[in-house]
């Protein structure tokens, strides 16, 4: 975990595994809404199985069928909000950020900050630290993209591999139902078990150790998004009862449009494939690399990585989310 973060401890994890979580009393931390926690884990858990994807699994058509059911296995606008909301978890793990959005509300007020967030993400970057809070998020993603992306390389070549060997070449079995089936999976909204809370914060919280610094390099319609997303989290207004608003936060028109072109071109693909190494193409393809690309894409990948209001009446409570320690400093402001 990131030095100076605080941490979480999870209890009580009921339906889905996000019911609940307990802080430690001297930990900070902040809330957000438990369905923006769950894309969060659906984008942490498809590309933490996906990444794992090894052409060691291809000796028949069982095989290429349970890595193409773990490939396809996610849909698209949850793994978009979840890349958005995974990286505004490593977001709040930036100090100066955290200060920064308390200075904001400060000098204006908390009211006038989240709906200006709110109306435009983009507003976020007028915020003190914000560049920082935007590394981390980059460096997060991109932790997530470039290994599902080498996965997939080696998905690929594999299928000109596997060539050689006699089942790769026999038809696949029910092609019209094997597209069916992930054509289902695709439209199935993720929903984490007990222990997919705990690799969630341990991923996000973990990624990058320090060395950033301020650059325009970091700031792409996503990890700009993520900032906006945690500022709303410091600011209390990212919880459960908050959900219906954060849309704009958590969607970004070409990285929609990347997600479901890249689903698209894998049903197209398996729609026409016949023997079982064409299956293990498509797969390395379109459901991987594909997929990372958009991810990449979104994190701003190949850009140089940069080396108290007034207390709110209360809200309903969300899924509790460790942040970097605040400084002594601010507290003493915002206690005035």
């Amino acid at each position: 975990m990131v030095a100076g973060a605080a941490v979480v401890a999870l209890a009580g994890l009921g339906i889905g595994g996000l019911a609940t979580a307990r802080q430690e009393r001297e930990a900070p931390g902040v809330s957000l809404a438990q369905d923006v926690v769950a894309a969060a884990s659906a984008f942490e858990t498809y590309t933490r199985g996906a990444g794992e994807i090894s052409p060691a699994a291809f000796t028949d058509g069982q095989g290429v069928a349970k890595a193409l059911t773990a490939g396809s296995a996610y849909k698209a606008e949850q793994l978009e909000a979840g890349m958005i909301a995974y990286g505004a978890i490593a977001a709040l793990q930036e100090p100066a950020f955290l200060d920064g959005v308390r200075r904001a509300a400060q000098a204006t007020s908390r009211e006038a900050v989240v709906e200006r967030l709110l109306a435009s993400p983009e507003s976020v970057v007028e915020i003190e630290g914000v560049g920082l809070a935007a590394a981390r998020a980059q460096v997060a993603l991109q932790g997530r993209g470039a290994p599902l992306a080498v996965a997939g390389r080696a998905v690929k070549q594999s299928a000109y591999d596997i060539q050689r060997q006699t089942w790769s070449k026999g038809p696949i079995a029910d092609n019209a139902g094997r597209l069916a089936r992930v054509k289902q999976l695709s439209t199935a909204v993720f929903t984490p078990g007990r222990d997919d809370a705990g690799r969630l914060i341990q991923a996000a919280t973990g990624a990058g150790g320090g060395g950033f610094a301020e650059g325009g390099a970091v700031f792409t319609p996503v990890t700009v998004r993520s900032a906006a997303l945690a500022a709303l989290a410091v600011l209390d207004a990212a919880g459960d009862a908050d959900v219906a608003r954060l849309a704009p936060v958590l969607s970004e028109k070409k990285t929609n449009f990347c997600m479901k072109i890249a689903k698209l071109n894998l049903y197209q693909c398996l729609a026409v494939a016949g023997p079982h190494y064409e299956d293990v193409f498509c797969l390395g393809q379109h459901a991987l690399i594909d997929t990372a690309q958009c991810v990449n894409d979104a994190a701003g990948a190949g850009a140089v990585a940069p080396t108290a209001a007034p207390a709110p009446p209360p809200r309903p409570q969300g899924f509790v989310i460790p942040v970097a320690s605040v400084s002594p400093a601010v507290m003493a402001e915002g206690s005035r």
